[in-house]
């Protein structure tokens, strides 16, 4: 577990507002004061909407907080401050907002509680926000420790709050979403349809399951490492990892059943389709110039590691056979980026760059004359030299300057918002907690059960579904499921917890 050290912890005083973003506007048209408009069910619904919108506040613009200063990226063309530290502190206003953000999304979700109530009709509603205030809280302890644990709805500004320790958090998220998932819990076992992206129950024992694995790490008992495996086998319920990689990473999978939990995105659910939405598909990769090039708009603030290439060549003995790799690189760089996905021009429009991974090497003359429209395509090795250019050798850290210099992510593109030329504009779900991530997570809990042999079925659930090499219970310690968490979940607002 990474540490942060120095990191002072003190509560950001500031107005908790029970307002919400525009894009989950609560509809309160007739301007009724809260007490009348909340106890009609046209409002309290309205309010319970307005609580998921802090998600797309804390998940839907910069992950420096959760990507950032980790093994699988750095800072690109355009430099970010602290993205390659290890070591942060409260100078840094990207912290505050982090850590603001997430009390005004709990004072949201206690309004919820708050105006709930008693009410049956609304236990459904009241259950859901539970369960966010517990992932919020959960997110909080992963970052910060201990911290202020505020659980009834505040009318007016706080003056001062006491901070719990990280014991008292973890208590509180586990017994909340224990209760959550028990006899009789009113959240729905799984949000399907016109409810998908609610929490349910099964997200309830996902996060229950993390939460368990999260605080083993720090009181080193086995029970919960125990509680970690069973909280797992539950979320998972028997769901078998069906869909391939690339399908689930691409529009069409963005409501399959294995999303657990993810931020909705949706032209119809912002106000200017062109400049809202998030930043998902721009943040990782090479700056891909202007747009009149037909590329995609890139930040270049997040890019690649070349440890997150090589990841994809261990554990296995053909790396090739790891479909999660061209999944997640743009690895063929045409004269328009989405030329791609349009099947009558992916063969036949030119390819200006090849980002080779060194794997591959041994095959650059086969692959270029596999297709005319490879002939003049500029190979750019994804090693620590070499650019094939006809220029001196240029290290890989170079490239990360470099216009056009290294490897795109596709994991997360909009093809539907192809021609919207904002940084912020995708339409993307951003998928906070699927199945393959419940594997691991149990996976791990049974490695730290020194128990290999039985979390080897739950890796190669994983392992197999992407076309890699099966793994061997010899393998398996924590080093093993870090490589794995990279390879299947990079991007996404994992890797600083890991």
């Amino acid at each position: 577990m990474k540490k942060i050290y120095n990191l002072v912890c003190a509560l950001f005083v500031v107005a908790l507002c029970t307002g919400c973003s525009d894009f989950l506007e609560q509809d309160n048209k007739g301007n009724v004061g809260q007490p009348d408009y909340y106890t009609t069910d046209a409002g309290f619904k309205s309010l319970s909407n307005a609580s998921y919108s802090l998600l797309r506040t804390l998940y839907g613009g910069d992950p420096w907080m959760v990507e950032g200063g980790t093994n699988l990226f750095t800072s690109g063309r355009t430099p970010v401050a602290n993205v390659a530290k290890y070591t942060i502190d409260t100078s840094d206003g990207t912290i505050k907002d982090f850590y603001v953000n997430h009390y005004k999304a709990i004072s949201l979700v206690n309004d919820v509680i708050y105006w709930g109530g008693d009410n049956p009709t609304r236990a459904r509603l009241v259950a859901e926000a539970k369960g966010l205030r517990a992932f919020y809280y959960f997110t909080l302890v992963q970052h910060f420790g201990g911290v202020p644990l505020i659980l009834d709805r505040q009318a007016g500004m706080m003056t001062s709050a006491e901070r719990k320790s990280s014991k008292d958090i973890y208590e509180f998220v586990i017994d909340e979403l224990t209760e959550l998932i028990g006899t009789g819990s009113p959240l729905l076992e799984r949000a399907t349809g016109e409810d998908f992206n609610h929490f349910d129950q099964r997200a309830a024992a996902h996060f229950l399951a993390k939460a368990y694995l999260f605080r083993g790490y720090e009181t080193g008992n086995t029970s919960d490492f125990e509680e970690a495996k069973k909280a797992a086998d539950q979320a998972i319920g028997g769901f078998r990892l069906q869909t391939p990689f690339s399908d689930l990473m691409s529009i069409e999978g963005e409501n399959d059943a294995e999303v657990i939990f993810s931020v909705e995105y949706a032209a119809t659910t912002v106000n200017n389709k062109n400049t809202e939405g998030n930043k998902q598909q721009a943040n990782f990769g090479a700056y891909l110039d202007g747009q009149e090039k037909g590329h995609k708009y890139t930040t270049s603030t997040l890019s690649p590691t070349l440890w997150m290439h090589q990841v994809f060549a261990e554990d296995t003995n053909d790396p090739t056979a790891d479909q999660r790799y061209e999944a997640t690189f743009m690895t063929e760089l045409r004269s328009s980026y989405w030329d791609y996905y349009d099947g009558s021009k992916k063969d036949v429009s030119p390819v200006s760059y090849y980002y080779c991974p060194e794997w591959l090497l041994s095959d650059t003359l086969a692959w270029r004359n596999t297709l005319a429209s490879r002939a003049n395509a500029i190979i750019v090795p994804m090693t620590a030299y070499g650019n094939n250019m006809g220029n001196l050798p240029t290290s890989y850290e170079e490239k990360l300057k470099d216009v056009y210099g290294v490897a795109c992510f596709r994991k997360f593109d909009d093809v539907l918002n192809k021609d919207i030329f904002h940084t912020n504009a995708s339409k993307r779900d951003v998928v906070l907690a699927r199945v393959a991530e419940t594997y691991l997570i149990a996976a791990e809990a049974l490695i730290k059960l020194n128990r290999a042999a039985d979390a080897l079925p739950y890796v190669n659930e994983v392992r197999g579904r992407a076309g890699a090499t099966l793994a061997t219970a010899t393998q398996l310690d924590i080093d093993y499921l870090l490589r794995e968490r990279a390879r299947e979940l990079v991007g996404e607002n994992h890797r600083w917890g890991d």
